[in-house]
């Protein structure tokens, strides 16, 4: 029993995906933003570095495999740094926008259930949209700030399996640890 219930966590936490990325230019649109990559069960993470200047933005694409559960925040290098953070649809609806929930002028996200698809995340200075983002759908492009900073943009994410993924799972599990009469 305990061998099963090891070679079940190894098997996840082998599937588990975790890197470091660095930003590249150019990628201050959806159509031409960075792919951080495809994230399946039970998920991963990410830690991205990058610069924004003055009237830049940037973004980067991922994919979920299945419903998910998120958590973005960005640290700046510089201080009186300020920047803002969008999360957008692949069809390009703005579905969350932060400016200052993580420490002092940081944005931090978190989103609960978001389904599988492609997403995108783009990171700008201060002034360049705002929270009417979300129902306007208007898109940061770096117009309208003059910031310049370095950053470290963090994102994990934690998939949650479909209920007959698991249903599999319990049920081979129960097959492993049967005993031979």
């Amino acid at each position: 029993m305990k061998y099963t219930a090891l070679l079940t966590i190894a098997a996840l936490a082998g599937t588990a995906h975790a890197g470091f990325f660095n930003e590249s230019e150019s990628n201050n649109t959806l159509a031409t933003a960075n792919d951080i990559g495809l994230f399946n069960a039970p998920g991963g993470a990410v830690l991205v570095d990058g610069t924004i200047d003055a009237n830049d933005v940037d973004w980067f694409r991922f994919t979920l495999s299945d419903t998910a559960s998120l958590s973005f925040f960005a640290g700046f290098a510089s201080a009186g740094a300020d920047g803002i953070m969008q999360v957008v649809a692949d069809g390009g609806d703005v579905i969350a926008f932060d400016d200052d929930s993580g420490v002092g002028l940081m944005p931090a996200l978190q989103i609960e259930n978001l389904a599988a698809g492609i997403y995108y995340i783009g990171l700008s200075g201060f002034g360049d949209v705002g929270a009417g983002s979300v129902d306007s759908d208007e898109l940061a492009d770096g117009d309208g700030h003059s910031q310049n900073f370095g950053y470290k943009l963090s994102v994990g994410f934690t998939i949650v399996p479909a209920p007959s993924s698991l249903a599999l799972l319990g049920m081979g599990g129960m097959v492993m640890t049967r005993r031979r009469r």
